[in-house]
């Protein structure tokens, strides 16, 4: 695969629960590779394309973990085969009353340094269909994560490239990895997020830094910036970020008045959402910290950037009491 691949996860399918460990995701991403050509924006094109796939054949040298040894384990790929075929996809869609869980892999057989796959037949219309709106993946960067809390993260930061920010409490995020064991947001941040983060950076095709935002004792909610890899620009990165610290050290009421000033001149806010902003300490921070980003050119706004800021700030995450 020396050719740059892209691949497109469904966002049905991205935000949908499943219990797929390291090597059982890397299959599935293999499989969407497959069928890249097959799927469709066009609802209507869906009913009139094969509501079966055929089996799915995967050299085990496009699924060995990175730096593996080249050496086929027989013993591994056998538990991967019994594996694969427990492993369960859950579509919930509350407000249609609606819930769905799949049996993904019904059929999986490992024989001479191939896996045979076979995919559920009610998954086809969930793989095929776009039209609800997709996220690309760089699959070589994909694969090269070795670990299931960067495989996870990498594919929800891919899906706010666009936008360049992604905020979340981090009760949903623990959610999303699957981390929910990690109580203390120390041991979580450490453990888990830190981590994650790390091997992104060095191994993928886009850049990942985070702002915490703290609710009394506790930190609650994360935004993240992600944006296309280019290595030359951490330093231009870590100028803004001290840049912002020394912002952030001016007292409350030249921060204020600045951000006054910013909100009557270049943006269109209600006046109920400007007072909100000016006296709300973590709003008013953040929104100077979005509105030097666009100006710097470390967010491309392809709308409305008075629309965007709006839908950062004022938006409600859940509150998570860790510490």
């Amino acid at each position: 695969m020396g050719e740059l691949v892209h691949i497109q996860e469904p966002l049905r399918l991205l935000l949908s629960r499943n219990n797929f460990d390291l090597l059982e995701r890397r299959v599935y991403w293999l499989i969407l590779r497959h069928i890249k050509q097959l799927q469709t924006l066009r609802p209507a094109e869906v009913e009139t394309l094969p509501s079966e796939f055929p089996a799915f054949k995967i050299p085990i040298t496009d699924l060995q973990l990175p730096n593996s040894s080249s050496e086929v384990n027989y013993s591994t790929y056998k538990r991967v085969a019994q594996r694969l075929t427990s492993r369960q996809l859950y579509l919930d869609s509350p407000a249609q009353h609606e819930f769905t869980s799949v049996v993904v892999f019904p059929m999986a057989r490992y024989s001479k340094g191939v896996l045979t796959v076979e995919v559920n037949k009610h998954l086809v219309p969930y793989m095929i269909d776009l039209s609800k709106g997709y996220t690309k993946l760089q699959l070589q960067a994909a694969l090269s994560l070795n670990s299931q809390y960067a495989q996870n993260l990498y594919t929800r930061l891919c899906k706010f490239l666009d936008t360049g920010i992604w905020r979340v409490s981090v009760i949903d995020l623990k959610d999303i990895l699957d981390a929910q064991q990690y109580v203390r947001w120390s041991n979580f941040k450490q453990t888990v997020l830190a981590r994650a983060m790390e091997e992104i950076n060095q191994k993928t095709d886009i850049e990942v830094f985070v702002n915490e935002k703290r609710e009394g004792r506790f930190i609650t909610t994360l935004i993240f910036t992600i944006k296309r890899q280019s290595r030359k620009d951490n330093k231009a990165f870590d100028a803004f970020n001290e840049e912002m610290d020394m912002v952030y050290a001016q007292p409350t009421e030249e921060l204020q008045s600045k951000a006054t000033q910013i909100l009557l001149q270049n943006y269109r806010f209600t006046s109920a959402q400007m007072r909100e902003i000016v006296s709300n300490e973590n709003l008013l921070q953040e929104f100077i910290r979005l509105d030097v980003l666009i100006q710097k050119g470390f967010i491309d706004v392809k709308t409305n950037p008075t629309r965007y800021i709006a839908g950062i700030l004022f938006k409600k995450p859940k509150v998570a009491a860790t510490k």
